[in-house]
């Protein structure tokens, strides 16, 4: 850098660096905004808990979404229980519990502003429907952890209804051969039985000829009952008796518990929901599942499915057989 002698044996800039060095200093400044994050003009305290999509959801004013607590709850009573039930029943005190102490001032606080609400215990959130003001009001609270958007599945596509299907008495199914079920019940003389599963999914066709005979709800009289073996939380069936929109909650039914060669435990007996496409469809669907309620008093009874028993998960639309497909002349090759 060039300087030019002063006076008194001090430095100073020349004018051509001088210029120059301000035009730095002034594009400098200029890019800061651009560099360094924004900082929110008097942020309301927790804002940083409400997500972006629930935060656009609010400008239009109100929105539904979760909030979820931070804690969860203590189940070493469950992990020490010997017997199923005591299990069950530990799970769901824990639970419970937990949920209406950790929640009792947001659930005041909602009540209060008489903000719609529903609150869950299997996980530890309350749904609500609230404006930006209250939405800031709960995001401040310090037992709060986010306000997470709702997630909707995309509703699939309904599939036209088939005749009635005529039950067949055909051979073991390929796949049901292929994991060597049939040994299992000739060998150790066991079907499932005494084995209650419990299917999260579209529902089941109760009309079924493989699946009718094997639902919980059917009485020694010969008539049926729904109370605690059939959930709908989103009303999708309109006679109150368990359906399928889709017909894969059938298959799944069907691979576990169908008579007639198309199932692994056709001993088993089964329980079903219709879990719809929204996030907070299937946790009430979770919860009935561990704690089965009759529609009318909605008081959970100890009839949980058995712990031996789980869902499938959902496979992909592309990789679901029909649920009576036949094998070719030459099975599949087994994959490793």
């Amino acid at each position: 850098m060039k300087f030019l002698p002063s006076m008194k044996g001090m430095r100073v800039f020349h004018p051509l660096w001088h210029r120059s060095l301000s035009r730095t200093l002034t594009g400098l400044l200029t890019l800061l905004p651009i560099l360094l994050p924004p900082v929110p003009a008097h942020a309301e305290p927790g804002a940083e808990k409400i997500a972006v999509a629930v935060r656009t959801d609010l400008k239009d004013g109100k929105a539904t979404f979760f909030v979820r607590l931070g804690d969860e709850a203590d189940l070493g009573a469950a992990r020490r229980a010997t017997t199923k039930d005591a299990r069950a029943k530990a799970v769901h005190e824990a639970l419970t519990a937990h949920a209406g102490r950790s929640q009792a001032r947001l659930r005041k606080l909602l009540t209060e502003r008489k903000a719609e609400h529903e609150p869950f215990w299997i996980v530890n959130a309350v749904k609500v429907t609230a404006g930006p003001r209250l939405a800031n009001e709960i995001a401040a609270l310090p037992e709060v952890a986010a306000l997470d958007p709702i997630r909707r599945d995309q509703a699939p596509k309904p599939r036209p209804k088939p005749g009635k299907a005529a039950a067949e008495a055909a051979a073991v199914e390929w796949n049901i051969d292929r994991i060597k079920a049939p040994r299992v019940w000739d060998e150790l003389n066991d079907r499932g039985e005494d084995i209650v599963v419990g299917i999260i999914d579209s529902g089941v066709d109760i009309g079924h000829p493989d699946l009718a005979g094997r639902y919980r709800g059917n009485l020694p009289d010969g008539t049926v009952d729904h109370d605690y073996s059939w959930y709908d939380p989103g009303r999708s069936c309109s006679t109150g008796a368990p359906c399928d929109y889709t017909g894969h909650g059938t298959h799944v039914a069907g691979i576990i518990a169908g008579e007639n060669g198309i199932g692994v435990a056709p001993g088993a007996k089964w329980i079903a929901t219709s879990a719809n496409n929204s996030q907070d469809g299937k946790i009430k669907a979770g919860e009935w599942m561990l704690a089965p309620t009759d529609p009318a008093s909605r008081k959970p009874s100890s009839a949980a499915p058995s712990p031996r028993a789980a869902t499938p998960r959902r496979m992909p639309r592309s990789s679901r057989p029909a649920l009576r497909s036949r094998p070719s002349p030459t099975a599949p090759a087994a994959t490793s």
